[in-house]
């Protein structure tokens, strides 16, 4: 239990300036509810402190130092490049109400800064130390020195950590600090969870159809090998590929000829179409972009996507920071309906790591020549003393290994991961996506039978489906899609049963014949009433004649617009006289007449007030 709780409860444009008219709370472990809501801001602004504002990347940094209102800048930023040196002088020289925003890794550089111009026990006593974002403690393991700051966060006697997506640490020191949770009076907004057959192909079939997008689209995937396949796959000409510049250029040399649409970091003139986006880039930043459309990759079978939808998911989403046309996540998962609990994971991980570390303190003490020192796994959940190798239990890092286990068991079934996008305060519409990737050759090897046969059952279950609302699709729906690639499929969806379609074995010719006897049917139905509006009697006529010549243009001009068609070629039936009281169902009698050119003849005189035949076709 935390040592005070507060809720605050408010409407979704309230900012923390209103929450928190005096500045953050000291001491205090703030959940803000929603990413933009002004938390780093008002500390900047707040000139009654000096602040260590400790956030998650370089691009966070670089991105306030460029805001476009100067009292909402921090005065100084320390990360890797700043060399110690500079670090010295900037601390040396820091007044009251001066702001410093670092990286976790840079803390460790301006403490000893500190305490090289004795300034260490003031910056204890009197700065105030604020991690933002702080759930990345816990979701960036991969990061060697992310927990740096917490070498030193229990020694400031004013300290807070505030994040719109916290994690709850298992470190009984936190319960010592206020908590203050930010809820709201109405949803975040409304996620559409795509449970994809194959994240690939939904993903592709998108990025196929962009024109679809009223504004740009922005996916947050992390992977940069998935993004460039991504790209290759849909043959997009150009994009932008927002991700980390590798010291070692890995990252670069994954994307070969897609290098040339990297990007350094994100700005509101230089968005494309289509613009990419690695862990790197989901919190932190702003995005400003009319209308956009943003979308969430993850993929079970690709471990580094599997992110925490309640955390880096809800961050990658929270960029925007006006409004969006809408919110996706494509995903897929592995439909088993049972998961672990965070709660097992913090019971059962903590067991195994105490008795892992007494086992290996154990052996260290009782071995008589140390050769066999040291377990690797124990850095994953301890600290591990050079010289000795005893290891002391990190709950930082142990909360670090129960996070990433608690995030897969998610993507367990899909009603989990709606459960946690719920949880961050959205409205979640599950719709299922259909598409699939096919290669090439696998299209081509595919017969003209099976693709019928495909094509047409996807259209039935898409339409069964309360009507295909449950579906996911970008601009057209499903059927319309299927109906431009493969008409004879969309035709034989809306005419023939699957009973008759298995009866002839999906073949195209019987399957084509047949849509032409039924689309004739309802044509023919549709031709009587016209007909007997178009064969009316011919003013100065003494009886309803009409020339043959006459007659087979009419009937020409209805086969075509009706698109009535001979089951045996395909082609629009051909139009003669003959034909008249098989298809319209009038009586007709044949008689001669002068026509206009003082010749007779041949033509019918119709009864359109007597029906003697039954249609057929």
């Amino acid at each position: 239990m935390f040592k005070s709780k507060t809720k605050h409860h408010v409407s979704l444009n309230t900012y923390l300036s209103s929450i928190f008219p005096k500045g953050l709370p000291v001491n205090a472990f703030i959940n803000k509810g929603r990413c933009g809501i002004g938390g780093t801001t008002l500390e900047i602004k707040d000139k009654s402190r000096t602040t260590l504002l400790v956030v998650p990347n370089i691009s966070i940094l670089k991105s306030k130092m460029m805001a476009k209102n100067a009292d909402e800048r921090p005065d100084y930023i320390i990360f890797g490049g700043v060399s110690r040196p500079e670090v010295v002088n900037i601390v040396k020289e820091l007044r009251k109400g001066e702001k410093i925003m670092c990286t976790p890794e840079a803390t460790r550089k301006i403490v000893r800064a500190a305490k090289s111009v004795n300034r260490w026990e003031e910056m204890k006593q009197e700065w105030f130390l604020l991690l933002d974002e702080c759930h990345t403690f816990i979701t960036e393991e991969y990061r060697k020195d992310i927990l740096a700051p917490f070498d030193y966060f229990w020694e400031f006697k004013n300290k807070s950590i505030i994040s719109a997506t916290p994690y709850y640490f298992s470190d009984k020191r936190f319960y010592s600090l206020d908590l203050h949770e930010v809820t709201f009076t109405e949803k975040l907004g409304k996620i559409t969870l795509m449970n994809a057959v194959s994240v690939d192909g939904t993903l592709n079939y998108i990025l196929n159809n962009t024109d679809q997008a009223q504004g740009n689209i922005h996916i947050f995937y992390n992977s940069v090998t998935a993004i460039r396949d991504a790209v290759i796959r849909s043959e997009i000409a150009d994009c932008n590929i927002f991700c980390a510049n590798d010291k070692d250029n890995s990252n670069i040399e994954k994307l070969g000829d897609l290098a040339k649409f990297f990007v350094e970091e994100p700005k509101t003139d230089i968005y494309k179409k289509v613009n990419f986006y690695t862990c790197k880039y989901f919190e932190g930043w702003d995005l400003y972009d009319e209308g956009a459309t943003i979308i969430l990759v993850t993929d079970r079978y690709k471990p580094y996507t599997k992110i925490g939808v309640g955390s880096k998911g809800k961050q990658a989403i929270g960029r925007l920071r006006n409004s969006g046309e809408q919110f996706m996540h494509i995903t897929n998962h592995e439909k088993e309906k049972v998961k672990i609990t965070l709660e097992e994971f913090k019971t059962e991980y903590l067991k195994e790591a105490n008795t892992l570390i007494d086992a290996n303190n154990s052996h260290i003490r009782q071995s008589k020549f140390g050769k066999f020192k040291g377990n690797d796994m124990l850095h994953k959940f301890a600290d591990v003393e050079d010289e000795t190798k005893l290891a002391t239990l990190n709950r930082m890092k142990l909360d670090q290994q129960i996070n990433e286990s608690a995030n897969n068991e998610i993507y367990k079934h899909i009603d989990f991961i709606k459960e946690d996008w719920e949880k961050a305060f959205f409205e979640v519409e599950v719709q299922y996506s259909p598409f699939k990737l096919e290669s090439k050759t696998t299209i081509e090897r595919k017969s003209g039978a099976t693709k019928l046969k495909q094509d047409y059952l996807e259209i039935l279950e898409f339409r069964r489906e309360h009507g295909g609302s449950s579906w996911f699709y970008f601009g057209e729906p499903l059927d319309q899609q299927i109906n431009k690639t493969n008409p004879l499929a969309f035709k034989a969806a809306n005419l023939l049963d699957p009973q008759t379609m298995e009866e002839h074995k999906w073949n195209l010719k019987k399957i084509e014949q047949l849509v032409i006897v039924k689309s004739n049917e309802d044509a023919y139905i549709k031709l009587q009433k016209l007909a007997k509006r178009i064969f009316n009697k011919k003013q100065g006529r003494p009886d309803n004649f009409h020339f043959n010549s006459e007659v087979t243009e009419k009937l020409r001009t209805l086969f075509v617009d009706l698109e009535i068609r001979d089951p045996k070629t395909g082609r629009i039936r051909e139009a003669t006289p003959s034909l008249f009281s098989e298809v319209t169902g009038f009586r007709a009698k044949t008689a001669k007449r002068v026509n206009s050119d003082g010749k007779k003849e041949n033509g019918l005189v119709i009864d359109t007030t007597s029906l003697i035949l039954k249609l057929t076709d």
